[in-house]
């Protein structure tokens, strides 16, 4: 009886949490996109920079990725972490730095304001992704509707992965969340400094806990595009030593507050609705004049 009280208090201070994060979010994101209402829209490339880190078991999904989102909207970094080699024509456009390393160490290391400056959008993928029938240019449309800073396409419900919030909810654009899990993760190329500058350089490599102070370090507005999915094909290694460094980097900045994993708002369609294209082609006539 005692167990069952203890739990109901705990829930009850979780809800209470997470809908004062809620209110809090609204009241902020109102103020935040009134001042950038009159903003003149950025100026645009035209291009993404895809980085992952792939290794032999990831080389497939990458294949049918590039095959997918092709060469016309993005380059590829890719970090080969156990000396697989990337021989065939479909990679033939590709950068690969071949080197042993933890996934944030590579993006901490290379995705540099410098070698970033020339795109519009960072784009941060793990090798266990299946793409899906993902268009890139909706995707982006709807990103750029609505002024977000950092965005993900939902999980499918094939997918692997302990987070309910990042599963596609059917029959909406997308929603306002305080948190975004990296699987195909996207930022706006001017905002993505922010979310490096909180990149550790001597520990916390596989990254557990940045998300969850992305919202409040580095002030993004974030959004899960519902109507975009991708798929999770294997479920997560967790290791205790994530744990460890996880729960060190969030002491080292107990100044901010932590994602309640909530939703806040709705995402705004892009007017008039984009039609999804059957092939990633420069010559559809769908994609023209889309960025």
């Amino acid at each position: 009886m005692m167990r069952r009280a203890i739990d109901f208090a705990k829930m009850l201070r979780s809800t209470l949490l997470r809908r004062r994060q809620q209110a809090r979010l609204r009241r902020w994101v109102a103020g935040r996109d009134a001042e950038t209402a009159a903003a003149p829209a950025p100026l645009r490339r035209g291009k993404a920079l895809y980085a992952a880190p792939i290794g032999a078991s990831g080389k497939e999904l990458l294949a049918r990725l590039i095959e997918r989102l092709g060469h016309d909207d993005f380059d590829y970094l890719i970090f080969v972490y156990d000396g697989c080699r990337f021989d065939e024509a479909i990679f033939s456009r590709c950068t690969f730095i071949h080197e042993p390393g933890i996934v944030y160490q590579y993006f901490k290391k290379y995705l540099t304001p410098e070698r970033c400056a020339g795109y519009d959008y960072i784009v941060l993928g793990i090798e266990d992704v299946a793409i899906d029938d993902f268009c890139w240019r909706r995707f982006v449309a709807i990103m750029e509707r609505n002024r977000l800073d950092m965005a993900s396409p939902a999980l499918s419900a094939r997918s692997h992965s302990p987070h309910a919030i990042m599963f596609q909810q059917p029959g909406r654009v997308g929603r306002l969340v305080d948190v975004i899990e990296v699987f195909i993760t996207v930022f706006d190329a001017r905002a993505w400094p922010a979310f490096r500058a909180l990149i550790e350089d001597d520990y916390n490599y596989w990254g557990w806990g940045y998300v969850q102070l992305a919202q409040a370090a580095c002030g993004y507005k974030m959004g899960i595009v519902d109507c975009e999915t991708i798929t999770v094909t294997r479920p997560p290694t967790f290791k205790q030593e994530c744990q460890d460094e996880m729960q060190r980097f969030l002491r080292r900045h107990a100044q901010f507050r932590r994602a309640r994993f909530c939703t806040y708002g709705e995402l705004q369609p892009v007017c008039p609705p984009l039609r999804r294209p059957l092939t990633h082609s420069p010559l559809n006539p769908d994609q023209q004049g889309m960025t």
